[in-house]
């Protein structure tokens, strides 16, 4: 059955999905998500908790649902379509480093400790947009990020995780990274490609969606924010339809 969840996946790498096919531990193993599609979780950023579209309000900087917020589209289907209850992670700023014991905040820190409770099929992972900004070190963030998908894993054992590589924001100098911009998104995303080769996880790619924010032939409105990092009502409807492409088609044909 493993064997042909991969297949079915590789069919959608001409719908604009890259999907590792690296032989891993639990490469023998059934489909969590095909086996059952009770709980889903997100780990993320601002990207994913709402913010940038219209209605966003959080005193926490976490997930707020919005109308338009990808993150709230994606938990209203799911639910609708197999009842499936949706657990967002997500905090604003979030490097992979928060999700780790050391982390900022209470709220991340307690994400992956609360994956062996609650057991999710489908794990959606989109992290790196903060390390841009911040410029940290790719190997540092390479390391982070391994160990975010290793304890992941440990969590709940062959759970199914879809990766995935934001569209590409725009660097100005800010108070995080400086003044100078040492590190592209494009060596970041190459560590999220990467990391899923190497982990043997699904990998969404927004880029192939959505315009670098830096574009001069942006299509008009803009799906991006005026800040250049956070992507607006039209943006994250078209990252709706990256995610939901994926966890629909799979889920439809196990």
């Amino acid at each position: 059955m493993r064997r042909a969840r991969i297949a079915a996946l590789l069919t959608l790498v001409g719908f604009g999905i890259a999907v590792s096919t690296s032989v891993t531990a639990d490469a023998a193993q059934t489909s969590t998500w095909c086996t059952r599609k009770a709980n889903v979780a997100i780990l993320g950023t601002s990207a994913d908790t709402g913010y940038g579209t219209t209605g966003y309000q959080s005193t926490t900087d976490t997930y707020a649902p919005t109308t338009y917020g990808w993150t709230t589209k994606l938990a209203n289907d799911l639910h609708a379509e197999w009842g499936t209850a949706t657990k967002n992670y997500a905090h604003n700023g979030a490097l992979a480093a928060d999700y780790l014991p050391g982390g900022r905040w209470a709220d991340t820190t307690a994400a992956l400790p609360d994956l062996t409770q609650r057991q999710p099929d489908l794990v959606l992972v989109d992290l790196g947009g903060n390390e841009l900004i911040a410029q940290v070190d790719p190997a540092t963030f390479q390391v982070n990020l391994g160990k975010v998908i290793d304890s992941i894993r440990a969590a709940r054992p062959g759970v199914d995780i879809l990766m995935s590589i934001y569209a590409e924001l725009k660097w100005t100098p800010n108070p995080y990274g400086g003044s100078t911009q040492k590190y592209t998104w494009s060596q970041y995303a190459s560590v999220i490609h990467q990391m899923a080769v190497t982990k043997g996880t699904a990998l969404v790619d927004l880029r192939q969606y959505i315009p670098p924010a830096g574009a001069a032939n942006l299509p008009n409105p803009s799906p991006w924010t005026s800040d250049n990092i956070h992507l607006n009502d039209a943006g994250n409807l078209a990252e709706y339809g990256m995610w939901w492409g994926w966890t629909s088609s799979l889920g439809s044909i196990c």
